[in-house]
């Protein structure tokens, strides 16, 4: 099977992450003239994977009491061996993993795979002989600890315990994934899916997430990157290695364990409430351009088609097949998908009709009918002519029959498997068949299928889904060449650790701060109860009064705010209510300031705007429905810091409740512009302060027809620089 290139380019705007001595490690490793194996049964284990597959170059085995493994000879220490070890198996202990490595980086090895548990996995015990396993690896490209091992599709120089099945290609996708166990139910895949190697991470105490990406994008025997992650453990650096590999062209594709929700914890701002990590995963790769899959059978089937077909022009899909329920199934899981089914034009329509009977109708999903089942010669200029017009793939749905009926039941289905190869050939449109039933493509039409040019797709429901992301993919593309750049601007900002000590800063000094940004906040005075005394009896516009104090970051809960005053004497009486609430909730705070603005008018919606400090992904960016609806809908979506116009008012426009900005029930349209600058100018605030901001909460910025009003800001910092 020859699997297209998906024109990796060969330089990169964005820095490579790995050291030159790494990086050759790194290729001594996967492309090993000896590896050595380190060792008792697990060593003996991976040693008849070497024998079985055919490992070409030099083995070697070192074990203290034996003579003899697998039909090796028994060096007694690594260093009796006679070679530096390109690629090195540790099957031993934590203690004398950590001894050999130290060796081994003595010798000038090249990779190590390290099997041990005992490490950071086992918290504190094992803490400082993970410490001791990172100095002790020096610039070798060290795999673990506590992994699986490797499977080396390319050159077959494999150190895995367990069986796998042989493939007939040498270029496909890489696999790292953090669990040794789901890599091992990856290589029992039975979908078909190209490999060039499976990595098992494990700890990733040396080579991390980031590492991997970085070195396999160059590799010319890797087609996609795909990561089963448990989390990343450098959020900044994982985003630079995705940029390069996103400015290459080489997809990255991740399925994620540990998504179900935890919760958040209440901090000093209702911000931290709106989102959690799930939410921030998803913001990090929708903003890097990684697909991301939410089940184990999308992820290998994305894995699959990011190697064997070439960026889609677009979205628009034509569907092929010959029931009217296998089409409604297309069209609803395509349409959830993302994907577009426009109908037929008129000279397609004219064209296909004479071909049909006369019960036939055409359109998209095109039902060929039962009655021409099989029939390659009418079925190839028909689906020709579909996919002529303004379509960018097609899909046949069909099922190849179990290989327990007779031989002869595929032949119909192997005839119309042809006219779409002939047709995706003839318009050079990818093509691919999705069976409805995962199991029911056999392996061998698998592998004749791909090597026709049609992908097959096993269920449905996975293959609308997978075909979706492509189409998103190459879109994302289409974007970076308009662009004509590396998209340098989408690279995060550096995570700063934020100390276990912070501050409140009050209302009025968080908007003056806020304000210097460009943010708009209501006319403010700052009062004491004398100077309350000494304003007009009548005032000119209705007030809202506030406390003012550091130390009281939620107003309203020591019943702090007073709105629609008109008199002094409201504003008096509200101002020695205040000093008696707070003094019940807070009896230390002495009341000597007050916060008076005038009362803005009713908005068309009020949003929060809030940033947090989160020690994984940094600044994070949350815009949500705001007053009322905050902890009712929770209807919020965080962004990455820093972040562009754009990918503000696509936040925007994703909200539930978007339509209050865009003309609910008649009343007027706001004007995007202005609350994007808002947004835009408490982002720009947090980039400024991010050495020391910890939180931020604009609720409400209140939301006019052609303006943004900041009415409330909470501004937390860290007490002092964290070093």
């Amino acid at each position: 099977m020859s699997l297209p290139s998906q024109s990796v380019s060969t330089d990169s705007a964005l820095p490579s992450r790995l050291s030159d001595a790494r990086r050759e490690n790194f290729r001594r490793l996967l492309a090993p003239r000896h590896i050595v194996f380190m060792g008792g049964t697990y060593a003996e284990y991976t040693l008849r994977n070497i024998r079985r597959h055919g490992f070409s170059g030099e083995v070697y085995v070192v074990n203290a009491k034996r003579d003899e493994i697998g039909g090796y000879k028994c060096y007694r220490s690594l260093s009796d061996l006679p070679v530096s070890p390109d690629a090195t198996y540790l099957g031993v202990n934590a203690d004398v993993t950590v001894e050999a490595l130290g060796e081994l980086e003595r010798m000038k090895a090249g990779g190590v795979i390290c099997y041990a548990s005992g490490f950071s996995e086992i918290g504190e015990a094992g803490a400082e002989r993970n410490r001791r396993l990172i100095a002790a690896a020096g610039e070798m490209a060290v795999v673990g600890p506590n992994c699986y091992g490797l499977v080396n599709y390319v050159n077959h120089a494999s150190m895995w315990p367990s069986g796998y099945q042989p493939l007939t290609t040498r270029r496909g996708a890489a696999v790292v994934g953090q669990s040794g166990n789901v890599c091992i139910h990856l290589t029992s895949n039975q979908r078909s899916v190209p490999f060039s190697y499976l990595i098992s991470a494990g700890n990733q105490a040396v080579l991390g997430f980031e590492d991997y990406i970085d070195y396999l994008t160059d590799d010319e025997n890797v087609t996609c990157i795909g990561l089963f992650m448990e989390g990343i453990r450098d959020v900044p650096a994982f985003s630079q290695a995705c940029l390069r590999a996103r400015e290459k062209g080489m997809p990255i594709i991740v399925c994620r364990s540990g998504r179900s929700e935890l919760g958040a914890t209440m901090a000093a701002s209702h911000t931290s409430s709106l989102a959690g990590q799930n939410e921030y995963y998803d913001a990090l790769f929708a903003r890097l351009g990684v697909i991301a899959t939410d089940t184990v059978p999308q992820f290998l089937e994305m894995l699959k088609i990011a190697s064997v077909t070439p960026v889609l022009s677009g979205p628009r899909i034509a569907v092929f097949s010959s029931s009217g329920g296998d089409n409604g199934l297309a069209a609803d899981y395509c349409s959830f998908a993302g994907l577009e089914l426009p109908q037929p034009s008129k000279q397609q329509v004219d064209a296909i009709k004479p071909l049909l009977p006369d019960f036939g109708h055409v359109s998209n999903p095109l039902d060929f009918t039962a009655g021409y089942w099989g029939n390659e010669a009418l079925l190839t200029p028909m689906f020709t002519t579909m996919l002529e017009g303004g379509y960018d793939s097609g899909l046949m749905v069909m099922d190849h029959p179990s290989p327990k009926v007779a031989e002869d039941a595929g032949d119909p289905i192997l005839a119309m498997i042809r006219a779409l190869a002939a047709a995706g050939k003839a318009t050079g449109k990818p093509v691919f068949m999705g069976s409805v039933n995962p199991e029911s493509i056999p392996e061998a039409v698998r592998i004749w299928m791909l090597e026709l040019g049609v992908v097959p797709l096993q269920g449905l429901h996975d293959a609308a889904k997978v075909v979706g992301l492509w189409a998103e993919y190459s879109a994302i593309l289409r974007q970076d060449r308009a662009v004509g750049r590396a998209r340098t601007d989408l690279v995060l900002y550096p995570t700063v650790p934020a100390s276990d000590e912070t501050r409140t800063i009050n209302e009025a000094e968080s908007k003056r701060r806020l304000a210097a940004f460009g943010l708009s906040v209501p006319k403010r005075q700052v009062l004491s109860r004398a100077e309350i005394d000494g304003l007009p009896e009548t005032l000119d516009k209705p007030a809202v009064l506030k406390v003012l104090h550091d130390e009281l970051p939620h107003k309203t809960e020591v019943g702090g705010v007073a709105l629609n005053l008109r008199r002094r004497a409201d504003l008096q009486a509200a101002a020695d209510r205040m000093v008696e609430t707070v003094r019940d909730h807070a009896p230390d705070i002495r009341l000597d300031r007050y916060l008076m603005e005038p009362m803005q008018p009713a908005p068309l919606a009020e949003l929060i705007v809030g940033v947090k400090r989160d020690p994984l992904f940094g600044m994070v960016l949350v815009v949500g429905a705001g007053g009322i609806f905050v902890e009712l809908l929770k209807d919020a979506r965080p962004l990455l810091l820093p972040t562009s116009r754009d990918q503000v008012e696509a936040a925007l426009r994703s909200l539930k409740t978007f339509p209050l900005l865009d003309g609910f029930r008649g009343k007027p349209r706001a004007d995007l512009q202005p609350v994007i600058d808002a947004i835009m100018a408490i982002a720009a605030y947090a980039g400024e302060a991010r050495e020391t901001l910890s939180e931020l909460d604009v609720n409400p910025l209140m939301v006019y027809e052609n303006g943004a009003v900041a009415v409330d800001a909470l501004i937390v910092e860290t007490a002092q620089p964290p070093r």
